[in-house]
């Protein structure tokens, strides 16, 4: 039993960029919030992260393509409750009804009041990234629903993402201790 609790899509333009860089920049900023991400396609990346004590998986897909001059993106974000969320909203409901209700209806906002803020972010990052090719910098907060939480990058029984570089998100050798594309430290 998955529950998709609100998928939100949205597409932009962005000039000076190429679909190469547009990958990048998406791939470092869903890996410093914490998504497993992958390739999909050339063109294509997928992430997810899944919130072990709510039972709640958010998931993001990013494809860009050239449109003119510039590079189309489009995003989606979804948020799904898993099994273990329902079963803890199936025994509250038949416990705390009320208490239940309000709870869930203040969580859905505050759900869907960071899935707005995670967009908007990116949208700033992806706008400045031809002027500053770096991945994000400094520690990201936890939304306030997921304090406490622990995160897993990945679905859970899915095998953990590849090691990458902290510096520059490439994905180095598994024997490597420095990355073969900046150098830095492993």
């Amino acid at each position: 039993m998955i529950k998709n609790l609100f998928t939100k899509r949205d597409h932009r333009s962005v000039s000076g960029l190429t679909k190469e860089q547009a990958m990048q920049a998406a791939s470092w900023f869903w890996r410093s919030r914490q998504f497993g991400v992958n390739f999909s396609a050339p063109y294509s990346v997928h992430g997810e992260q899944f919130y072990s004590k709510l039972g709640l998986r958010q998931s993001i897909d990013v494809f860009a393509v050239d449109e003119g001059g510039s590079v189309g993106v489009d995003l989606q974000l979804s948020a799904e409750l898993t099994d273990t969320g329902g079963l803890v909203g199936i025994a509250g409901a038949i416990i705390w009804l009320p208490i239940t209700v309000a709870v869930g209806a203040v969580s859905y906002i505050e759900y869907e009041n960071d899935a707005q803020r995670l967009m908007s972010e990116f949208w700033s990052y992806l706008y400045s990234f031809p002027k500053n090719p770096q991945p994000p910098s400094g520690p990201v907060p936890l939304p306030s629903w997921a304090q406490g939480q622990s995160v897993q990058p990945f679905a859970p029984g899915a095998p953990p993402p590849a090691r990458t570089c902290p510096s520059c998100g490439t994905v180095p050798d598994p024997d490597a201790k420095f990355c073969k594309r900046c150098g830095a430290k492993l």
